[in-house]
């Protein structure tokens, strides 16, 4: 489809956006912010209470499954509009509670619900309305949760010092509900087929269209054939080698993008350097390269990408074992390359499954394999912990290193067998439509 200013797919990412500035950023970035004035009020102890991020991470797990399940039974209006009303009252419920087992569970639906709102969904939306610059449109999206992390971490710090915990849960649940809902109802549709128009592609005759027409013919070639907008089924997916390279390809990613980002403040508190200004940069590197990691998938593909990634975070695993009270550079310059780096994580996950498996069942498959993803997240920074207790923070930098580099090789070996599979696929199709 030519570039018209009709086309609906802006306000897809307008409404995408406004669920990742204020649902995401709340319940990824500031829920920690409780556990301070919570423990001291209520009397549990920090390792108590730190286990309920543990629970939110379960529910994250289990939400991605279920939402990709659901997408296929349930118009995405309807389930959209489930979740943000569940994530809602689920963080107002926080200001309720007066038990550790409450905090347990409505983190856990928390993040459950948050999942029927967000990457599941937003993604299947944003492959259905982007043919191209679809990789720039997810890192846009996604790092709208960077943003709005900027102003809310801030935001929720002052309202848990000047109006209480209490209050501060009933305002940050009420935000999600009034800011997402609206949208769910109003803005999101599924496909452009429901408001009568085709998938974004470039104006017809430009040379991105016409560098898009080539690549498009090249992987036809590739693909023997074979539909990619369509794919393959649930079934056709999981049963191949394709997705079994992708699986532990997002497990490491999974471990890389949290593992260490969890422990590089009390690595760097125990040389006595400021951790906040390092994370500081971090998040602005994240947020930078969450948007320009999509512009890189459009324009250069995912391995490169991928590849680069992969590169910058080994960067920063370097620095980080020479840094030292003398090289107090060394940290900025970590925190840059990390941030940089691990920000793949936001918008692989969705790239890799549409371009390995297609879309026919793409809601379902990216369910499973975000699931996957956030197993090697909560993995992560218990790896890191029990690598520290071991040899300490410089055999985890190394060893990290080779998590980075297994991300990058598997799920590269995950497109590969994918190609593979869709070859073979098309000569068992053609050789069944000879004998007929």
């Amino acid at each position: 489809m030519n570039r018209e200013k009709s086309f609906y797919g802006k306000w897809i990412v307008i409404g995408s956006l406004m669920i990742t500035v204020f649902t995401m950023a709340i319940i990824n970035n500031t829920t920690t912010f409780y556990m301070t004035p919570v423990c001291q009020e209520l009397g549990f102890s920090i390792g108590a209470f730190s286990a309920a991020y543990s629970m939110a991470a379960v529910g994250a797990t289990i939400g991605a499954i279920l939402a990709g399940s659901m997408l296929a039974k349930l118009p995405l209006k309807a389930m959209m509009c489930i979740g943000a009303i569940g994530t809602g009252l689920s963080i107002v419920g926080l200001s309720y509670a007066d038990k550790l087992w409450h905090f347990y569970v409505l983190l856990l639906t928390a993040d459950l619900f948050m999942a029927f709102v967000t990457n599941v969904p937003i993604t299947t939306m944003i492959n259905n309305w982007y043919v191209d610059n679809r990789g720039m449109m997810t890192g846009l999206v996604f790092a709208g949760a960077g943003f709005g992390s900027i102003f809310l971490s801030p935001l929720t710090e002052w309202m848990i010092k000047s109006l209480g915990w209490h209050a501060s849960a009933t305002i940050s649940g009420l935000i999600i509900i009034v800011t997402a809902l609206p949208a769910c109802i109003f803005l999101f549709k599924k496909s452009p087929a429901d408001k009568g128009q085709q998938p974004y592609t470039f104006p017809e005759g430009s040379a991105a269209a016409i560098k898009a027409a080539k690549k498009a013919e090249a992987e036809k070639a590739q693909n023997a054939g074979v539909d990619m907008s369509e794919g393959f089924t649930k079934q056709e997916a999981t049963h191949s080698r394709a997705f079994l390279w992708l699986a532990l390809g997002l497990l490491c990613m999974g471990m890389v993008s949290s593992g260490v980002m969890v422990h590089i403040p009390n690595f760097l508190d125990e040389l006595a350097m400021n951790a906040g200004f390092v994370i500081s940069v971090l998040s602005i590197g994240r947020l930078i390269g969450t948007f320009s990691t999509g512009v890189i998938m459009d324009k250069l593909g995912l391995v490169k990408a991928l590849f680069i990634s992969t590169c910058l975070f080994i960067g920063g695993m370097v620095c980080l074992v020479f840094t030292s009270a003398q090289a107090a550079v060394l940290p900025y310059i970590m925190a840059l390359l990390v941030g940089l780096s691990v920000c793949v994580a936001s918008v692989a996950p969705p790239m890799l499954t549409s371009e390995i498996f297609g879309m026919k069942a793409y809601s379902s498959l990216y369910g499973l394999n975000y699931a996957i993803f956030l197993i090697g997240c909560v993995l992560g920074p218990v790896i890191c912990g029990i690598i520290y207790e071991i040899s300490g923070y410089n055999l985890v930098w190394l060893i990290y290193i080779v998590f980075a580099v297994g991300m990058f090789v598997f799920s590269a070996m995950g497109i590969k067998a994918g190609k593979k599979y869709r070859k073979e696929l098309a000569l068992k199709a053609a050789e069944k439509e000879a004998q007929q």
